[in-house]
Formats: C-alpha cells, sequence, structure tokens
C-alpha cells in the first residue's frame, strides 16, 4: 500500500496543477519578489526635517552632515515642534532634528546644550536604522566640539585635545553579516515560512477518506506513502529555491547544501506527518484546511525568526519549542550565514525526525483502526431523515 499511495500522489500531482502551483511556482515566486523587494538591503534615504533655532555655521554644519550622509535625506525644515510632529504623524518625514537656540554660544560657554533626536516609533525598522547613524554623527560632533574647546581654551595641540576628547576609544565588528543586511537576515526564513504553509496547506486535504472502506491490512503504509511524497516535494521546493535565492540574488551562503538538504527533508517530513494525521482525523478537507493553517501559517512568523524567542512570554517559549519550524528557521539562516556545522544543527535535525516519526506511527494506527461505522450510522440517519419526510406533507 505504500508504493501505492506514493505512486497515485505522483499522478495526482501531474493532474492537480493548482497543487504544483502552490509547492512549487509560487515559493519560485516568492524568490524573486523578496529578491527585488530587499535588494536595497539596508534602509536608506529616510526622509527627515530638521528645525534649526541657531541659525550658526556649526549648526549648519551639522544639518549637513546628516543631508550628506545616504542613510538621511532631508525634506522639510519646520518652523515648529508642532509642524515637525504633524510631519511625522503624516508619514512624511520619520525622523527629525531640533537644534536649539543659542547652540554653539552653549557649547562655548561649556553649557552643554541638548540636541534633541525625535523618531518615528511606528516603524521600528527605520527608527533602529536612524538611531545608529544618528548617534555616529552626533557622537562625532560632540568629539569635535570638545577638540575645539580644549585647543582654544588649553592651547592643546590637536592630537592631545583628541587624545583627551576620547579618552576612551572603542570598536565595534559585526561577523557573518558585517553589511546589516536585512535581506540576509529575513529572506531565508520567510522563504521557508511560505513553503511550510504551501505543504501544509496542500496536505491537509491529501486522504481520501474512502479508503477507510478497504480491509485493514491494505490501508497499511497508505499515510506513509503520502508522507514520504509530500516530504519529497518539499525539500524540492526548498532546494530549488534557495538554489535560486544563492544564484540570482547573490544571498551568501557560506555553509553546506548538504545541511540545507538535511535541514529541508527534515522539516518537510515533520511537516507533512502532521497535516497527514489532520487530513486522516478530519473529514471535512475545509475544515482540515483550516486546522493547518491556523497551526502552521502563525508559526512561521512566530519561532523566533524575525523576534527573539528568549524576547517573548515563557509559555509562548515552551509552546513554540514544540513546532518543528523552531528548530529549521534559525539554523537554515546559520547554514546560510555562519556555515554550521552538521553537529551544531544534529540534535535539531533528530527532534524534527522524532516529531514526524511519532505523528506518522499515530496515524497509521488510527487509519488501522477505523472502520465505518462513522459511515453507515450516516447513511442510516440519511435514510430515516428520507423516510420521515415522505411522511410530512409540508416543509417545516
Amino acid at each position: 500500500m505504500l508504493i501505492k499511495s506514493f505512486k497515485d500522489e505522483c499522478l495526482g500531482l501531474l493532474k492537480n496543477k493548482m497543487n504544483i502551483l502552490v509547492l512549487f511556482i509560487m515559493p519560485l515566486l516568492c524568490v524573486i519578489l523578496l529578491g527585488t523587494e530587499l535588494s536595497g538591503e539596508l534602509i536608506s534615504n529616510i526622509p527627515m526635517a530638521v528645525i534649526d533655532h541657531d541659525g550658526t555655521t556649526f549648526s549648519r554644519e551639522l544639518t549637513e552632515a546628516f543631508d550628506d550622509n545616504e542613510d538621511f535625506n532631508i525634506v522639510y525644515y519646520p518652523e515648529s515642534e508642532e509642524e515637525l510632529e504633524k510631519l511625522i504623524k503624516n508619514s512624511k518625514v520619520r525622523v527629525g532634528l531640533i537644534i536649539p537656540k543659542n547652540f554653539y554660544n552653549d557649547i562655548t560657554l561649556l553649557k552643554s546644550p541638548t540636541v534633541m533626536m525625535i523618531y518615528d516609533g511606528s516603524h521600528m525598522s527605520i527608527t533602529s536604522a536612524a538611531k545608529t547613524k544618528a548617534t555616529e554623527i552626533l557622537l562625532t560632533y560632540k568629539a569635535g566640539a570638545a577638540i575645539k574647546q580644549l585647543t582654544a581654551r588649553l592651547g592643546l595641540s590637536f592630537n592631545e585635545a583628541y587624545n583627551i576628547a576620547q579618552a576612551i576609544k572603542f570598536s565595534t565588528r559585526t561577523l557573518y553579516n558585517p553589511t546589516k543586511s536585512f535581506s540576509n537576515f529575513l529572506a531565508p526564513v520567510l522563504l521557508a515560512g511560505y513553503i511550510q504553509a504551501a505543504l501544509a496547506l496542500v496536505v491537509t486535504v491529501s486522504v481520501d477518506h474512502n479508503i477507510y472502506s478497504e480491509d485493514r491490512k491494505k490501508r497499511l503504509g497508505y499515510a506513509t506513502g503520502k508522507v514520504l511524497f509530500y516530504t519529497m516535494c518539499g525539500t524540492i521546493s526548498y532546494m530549488v529555491c534557495i538554489t535560486f535565492q544563492v544564484m540570482l540574488f547573490n544571498m551568501p551562503f557560506v555553509g553546506s547544501m548538504m545541511h540545507a538538504l538535511i535541514l529541508s527533508i527534515a522539516l518537510s517530513f515533520a511537516v507533512s506527518a502532521f497535516c497527514v494525521l489532520i487530513s486522516a482525523l478530519i473529514k471535512n478537507k475545509i475544515v482540515a484546511l483550516i486546522g493547518g493553517a491556523v497551526i502552521f501559517i502563525p508559526n512561521s512568523a512566530m519561532a523566533g525568526s524575525t523576534w527573539p524567542l528568549l524576547s517573548m512570554p515563557t509559555g509562548y517559549q515552551s509552546f513554540a519549542s514544540i513546532m518543528p519550524f523552531t528548530h529549521y528557521a534559525n539554523n537554515i539562516r546559520y547554514v546560510y550565514l555562519k556555515g554550521m556545522s552538521f553537529p551544531q544543527i544534529a540534535g535539531d535535525i533528530m527532534y524534527m525526525i522524532a516529531f514526524g516519526a511519532v505523528w506518522l506511527v499515530l496515524t497509521e494506527l488510527v487509519m488501522f483502526i477505523a472502520d465505518k461505522k462513522t459511515d453507515s450510522k450516516e447513511v442510516e440517519d440519511d435514510d430515516l431523515s428520507g423516510s420521515l419526510q415522505e411522511r410530512i406533507p409540508f416543509n417545516i
């Protein structure tokens, strides 16, 4: 029955163009869309507004430092804080800079004036990028102002003043994604999440419930054949899309394709086994489809792949750790960017395989012990309903 089930699914896939579209064509389109959408890699040209209450050469130089930086694009010079807030509320700008009155004079008088940066918190990705670059620019000008004061007041040389102003030097180094590319961070897991959802939607309606009318022994292997077939389909979809990401959009991939293959097999197996069980238990295909969607589609976005699990509630962390995608998403990203070795991902691979094996065995048991009692009762109920309808001369 296993081989027959596998062959039937192969023939069914060739006839069912919708499944081909969902499992293979749409993921490739997703690769293209993600590759195009995230092609900028870094957030740049953030619209910005500046209020310069000082109007001195130094304040204009600070403004130009922001405007010359590729991360910012100064598009408005409002006259008041109220006008700036309105611009941010209407999303015309995402960042505001307010330079106070007597800014330069206060610096020369050692009064430490305050420059106000205002960010649009409704878009955290833009805010995070803007804060990082704005801090760099402001620290540079802060150090420059301190050096000017030290050389003017104490007659120190530039190097002496520099060493005093920069009493502590620090440097940063970002490993594995040095350009801080959003494409490198998001694209692998967003694609994986889509393929998981597509696989779940197809597999949850795959069981033919007429199989229950056959002898129990003939049912053995039916579920296994389906699981193996859709494991193969999911793996092919993952590997083709990973290859397209790397070849067409130059996604960095420093790991082993074999490790990506094993991870994809394990996830496809785990998802297929669980969804075949859903399909076996729920005869109504619409209900089964909704069940698979509710379980797997949100999980694609809430498995610690975009927001870290360590920042989630403890109870949810426990739930997320059960789902196979949690054991796949970060690992596939690490294979892309870190070149993770097999021992480092072996534990998660074994978990996904064990997860799928448990549900597959349970599905085979469910199908083996199932009988036609429920269907027979439905037939009896239909017959009784029909006979009653014949006796009642009017509709209720």
